[in-house]
C-alpha cells in the first residue's frame, strides 16, 4: 500500500490493537475495498456502510480518511426492537449502525414514515425574506394548523427483524446475516431513482439486490461464498422477469497453482484481506467441491467443510494446507469422525482428506485399504486422499456422490454475482 493518509490510518491500528490483530487485518482488508468503492462510485452517487458495534469505530475512521469527512451525511441508527435477549447484565444490545457518506452531487429522496395517530400541529413554511422556516399563518394573521398523519424519517430507524428471523416468515431465506426488506427498500428509495445501478460489494443472501429489483433498480452483487450466491441466485430467480440473475463464476480452471500455493502460505499480516493462507485455503476448496464450510473450528474432530449429497448423506472433508506432509493420525482421525458421526445416525460412508502438495504414497495406500462403498449402484472409495497442487497441475478429482441440488454450484468457486 503506498504512503498515504490511508496507510497511516492502517498503522494506526496496528500500533493500538497489534500488528497480526483481527482489528488490523480487517482495516487493511476493508480499506482497500472502500477505495475501490470510492473509485467507482457516480457523481450522484451515495455509500451506505453497515457495521455493528465492535467495528463501527474504525469504519467511521476509514471512511473519513478514503472519502473525506466533509461528505459524511448520517449516522444512522438501525433499531430492531423485536430482537429479544435473555438475562444479560448489560442494556440490550438492540441497534447496529449504518455510515452514510455521498458525493457533492448525491441524489437524495425524503422518506416519509406514518405516526402511530394523526397529529394536529402549527404549520411551517420557508420564509424567503428571513432566509428560515417559520410558522405558517393565515390572511388573518393568525397561525395555521395542520393534521399531520406522517412524518419525515430522522436517524433513527425502527425496522424490526421479525421478518428474517421469524421461521414463519415468508421473507426468510434462512442465511445468518440476512437483512430486512424493509431496511435496504429505504436505503435505494432515499438515494437512487428507478433505473439507477446498486452495488452491493458483500451481498450475502442477496436483500439489497432484491429490494433493487423490486424497486426497478439494476443490481450488481459480489460474494465469495458459494452458498450464497446459490441463495442469491434462486431468490432473484423467483422474481422472474428482468429480476433474473445472471451468473458469473470462477473455477479451478482459473486458478494458476503457483498463485494458489503463494497464497495458501501467506500469513495474515501480508494477505490483502486479512485472512491467513490456510483459513483462505480452506474456503477455496470446500468452495469449488461444492462443499459447505464448517464455522465451527474446534470441537469437530477437524473437518473443515461438509459435502452433501442427493440423499442426504455427509461426506466430512479436511483441508491440510501447510508444507509439511500430513501422517496417518491425521487420516485417521478423519476416519474417526465419519465412525463418530455414524454412531449419532449421521450418514456418512466416506471422507475426503485435500492437502496442498501430493501425498507420500504409503498414505494413498493406507486409504486405499479402508475399502469401497457402493451407493446407488456406484462404486466409491471409503477415504480419499488428494492435493489441491494435483487438482491445479493434472486436473484430477475427488470421486463423490452428485451433490444436494441446493448446494451446486458446478465445478467452480464463486466470485462474484448477480447482474
Amino acid at each position: 500500500m503506498p504512503e498515504g493518509p490511508l496507510r497511516n490510518a492502517i498503522n494506526a491500528v496496528r500500533l493500538v490493537s497489534g500488528e497480526t490483530s483481527p482489528m488490523a487485518s480487517y482495516a487493511l482488508f476493508m480499506g482497500r475495498r472502500l477505495v475501490e468503492l470510492h473509485r467507482v462510485l457516480k457523481p450522484t452517487g451515495s455509500i451506505y456502510l453497515h457495521c455493528d458495534p465492535t467495528a463501527n469505530w474504525l469504519l467511521r475512521m476509514l471512511m473519513n480518511v478514503v472519502i473525506g469527512e466533509r461528505y459524511f451525511k448520517n449516522e444512522i441508527i438501525w433499531h430492531f426492537p423485536d430482537n429479544f435477549q435473555g438475562n444479560v447484565k448489560r442494556f440490550a444490545a438492540n441497534h447496529n449502525t449504518i455510515l452514510f457518506y455521498a458525493r457533492p452531487g448525491f441524489t437524495f429522496h425524503k422518506i416519509m414514515e406514518p405516526l402511530d395517530k394523526p397529529k394536529r400541529r402549527g404549520g411551517r413554511v420557508w420564509s424567503k425574506e428571513l432566509g428560515k422556516v417559520v410558522a405558517e399563518k393565515g390572511s388573518d394573521g393568525k397561525p395555521v394548523y395542520r393534521e399531520y398523519t406522517e412524518k419525515k424519517a430522522d436517524n433513527v430507524w425502527t425496522i424490526g427483524q421479525s421478518s428474517v428471523t421469524n421461521p414463519q416468515s415468508s421473507e426468510r431465506v434462512g442465511y445468518p446475516t440476512q437483512k430486512p426488506l424493509a431496511l435496504l427498500e429505504r436505503i435505494i428509495n432515499a438515494s437512487s431513482n428507478p433505473g439507477d445501478f446498486v452495488l452491493d460489494p458483500f451481498c450475502g443472501c442477496g436483500t439489497a439486490a432484491d429490494a433493487a429489483a423490486k424497486l426497478g433498480r439494476q443490481y450488481l452483487g459480489i460474494d465469495v461464498s458459494a452458498i450464497a450466491v446459490r441463495v442469491m441466485e434462486q431468490r432473484l430467480a423467483s422474481r422472474g422477469g428482468a429480476a433474473t440473475p445472471v451468473v458469473y463464476r470462477m473455477g479451478w480452471e482459473d486458478y494458476e497453482w503457483d498463485t494458489f500455493e503463494q497464497r495458501a502460505l501467506q500469513p495474515a499480516a501480508d494477505a490483502e484481506d486479512g485472512l491467513p493462507g490456510w483459513a483462505w485455503a480452506e474456503d477455496k476448496v470446500a468452495g469449488l467441491l461444492n462443499a459447505v464450510p464448517n464455522s465451527k473450528k474446534i470441537g469437530d474432530g477437524g473437518v473443515d467443510a461438509r459435502y452433501f449429497t442427493e440423499a442426504d448423506e455427509v461426506i466430512p472433508i479436511q483441508v491440510k494446507m501447510h508444507q509439511g506432509q500430513i501422517g496417518r493420525p491425521d487420516m485417521q482421525r478423519l476416519i474417526g469422525v465419519q465412525t463418530e458421526w455414524q454412531r449419532q445416525k449421521i450418514n456418512a460412508p466416506m471422507s475426503l482428506m485435500v492437502t496442498l502438495y501430493p501425498p507420500r504414497e504409503s498414505l494413498r495406500v493406507y486409504a486405499a485399504q479402508q475399502g469401497r462403498v457402493v451407493l446407488r449402484g456406484d462404486d466409491y472409495p471409503r477415504m480419499q486422499v488428494l492435493s489441491v497442487q494435483e487438482m491445479l497441475t493434472k486436473q484430477e478429482r475427488p470421486k463423490l456422490p452428485p451433490v444436494d441440488p441446493r448446494y451446486f454450484v458446478g465445478d467452480t468457486q464463486t466470485r462474484f454475482a448477480i447482474s
